[in-house]
């Protein structure tokens, strides 16, 4: 099981590196579209992370619910977008999809050896190593205007990449108290590129006029996160008093400003007249930077969420958030912003987890909503997205009786209604959850 685990780590960790499918007008700004932090087990209902632990499933967003694990778990997942653009009366329709996230985490305290010493202690330890996406940027943009004595002007504006962020957690409970601190770096580069083309029929010697402007900013630096949750116990099990049933989670999440350092290429490069192999000539670089030393400062977070669980059977929940975007600087790419907050809420049920005949009674049903302010400004004007969420577990018992999961999650929403863009979108996430509660067991012979 535990090569498996590591091959599938390393599989999807090249997966992660391709280059996604995404397009995206609104990437064009700050540093790109900022990816939701959690899986698609969260997703499912409403994105709920402050305030959610699980002895089996990841949620890198709060690091202080590692500490929870009684299992190794490895989630892995995958995406699938579309979305309609309306800019007045035109419509696009793109699709876009990858591999959404890696995570790897553990229980330092194995619970099997736990009962073979027929000792439990009140302190239980977890950890972990993921990467997972901080924002994508990717568009293409085609314009066209005329001018006098100018046929035909055509602005072409291209983005692609975006910044991931690779990061340790190491979380310790006591009792009813879990802290929690991810430790991780940001990195990864974003290039943008605004290609104008003047095409001049009046004189065939002279057909075209083009400037061509391309940016590489590579990006990086050091980035944390902290998070503590509580349970308060509301009821015990009748066979097992140290078992708790039903209880209420309070969960907090929070980082400061994070300061990245930066390197940026820019060409601005003037071209008149095309040759038949494609170049154009009398080029001049009108402009050039290598390396410039650059600045980018992204704002602090904060998140508070509150959990009603029912053992095995449901969990009720709702989140606030804040960040601070009005903080935000980037030297090589300025632009202002404003502070945002967020709300979401959700629902999860279990008909009978323990069905022996009706598998359909044993999935995990979700429910949940959310709203998002945007930080970013689109020709003056602020947007939001509004959506809603629908989710399913499926508990898959794998040899050695190790219960996994795949979780499936369904987010219906629209970014921007009444702004010059209006985005509607579905997306379709499927997470993958490997467990096996054999690391660190002691073996005993006798």
């Amino acid at each position: 099981m535990r090569s498996n685990l590591l091959f599938l780590f390393l599989l999807a960790s090249l997966g992660l590196a391709a280059q996604p499918k995404f397009n995206s007008p609104y990437s064009r700004y700050g540093v790109g579209d900022i990816v939701n932090p959690y899986f698609a087990n969260q997703a499912g209902w409403g994105g709920q992370t402050a305030a959610f632990h699980d002895p089996y499933h990841l949620n890198p967003s709060n690091p202080a619910s590692y500490a929870y694990l009684r299992a190794t778990a490895l989630e892995t997942g995958m995406y699938a977008k579309y979305s309609q653009y309306t800019a007045g009366s035109t419509t696009q329709n793109e699709w876009g999809g990858n591999l959404s996230h890696l995570a790897l985490g553990f229980t330092l305290k194995s619970p099997i050896n736990e009962v073979l010493d027929r000792e439990k202690s009140i302190w239980n330890y977890g950890m972990g190593i993921g990467i997972t996406p901080y924002s994508r940027v990717g568009y293409y943009i085609l314009t066209r205007d005329t001018l006098p004595n100018l046929d035909d002007i055509q602005n072409n504006f291209q983005g692609s990449g975006g910044l991931y962020r690779l990061a340790w957690t190491g979380a310790a409970k006591r009792k009813n108290t879990a802290v929690g601190l991810n430790l991780g770096w940001l990195f990864g580069k974003t290039t943008y590129s605004n290609n104008t083309l003047f095409t001049d029929t009046s004189d065939v010697k002279l057909p075209t006029f083009q400037d061509n402007i391309r940016q590489d900013i590579v990006a990086n630096g050091f980035v944390w996160n902290l998070g503590v949750q509580h349970d308060f116990i509301l009821k015990r099990s009748e066979q097992d008093k140290e078992i708790p049933t039903q209880w209420i989670t309070l969960g907090a999440t929070g980082n400061g400003q994070y300061r990245l350092k930066a390197l940026e290429d820019r060409y601005q490069i003037r071209s008149r007249g095309q040759l038949s192999n494609g170049n154009y000539s009398d080029a001049d670089t009108l402009s050039a930077t290598v390396d410039q030393e650059r600045k980018i400062s992204l704002p602090a977070a904060f998140s508070v969420g509150v959990l009603f669980v029912k053992a095995n059977k449901l969990k009720l929940g709702a989140q606030f958030g804040i960040e601070t975007w009005s903080n935000y600087e980037n030297e090589a790419r300025p632009q202002s912003m404003r502070n945002t907050f967020n709300i979401s809420g959700g629902v999860e049920y279990i008909p009978d987890y323990i069905s022996y005949n009706k598998f359909l009674k044993r999935w995990r049903y979700r429910l949940g909503g959310y709203f998002r302010q945007d930080p970013r400004t689109v020709s003056g004007k602020n947007f939001n997205d509004i959506g809603l969420t629908l989710g399913v577990g499926l508990p898959v018992v794998l040899p050695r009786q190790q219960t996994s999961f795949v979780n499936i999650a369904l987010e219906i929403g629209k970014i921007g209604a009444d702004s010059p863009i209006e985005e509607t979108y579905f997306r379709l996430s499927a997470g993958f959850t490997l467990n096996d509660n054999t690391w660190f067991y002691k073996r005993r012979f006798e």
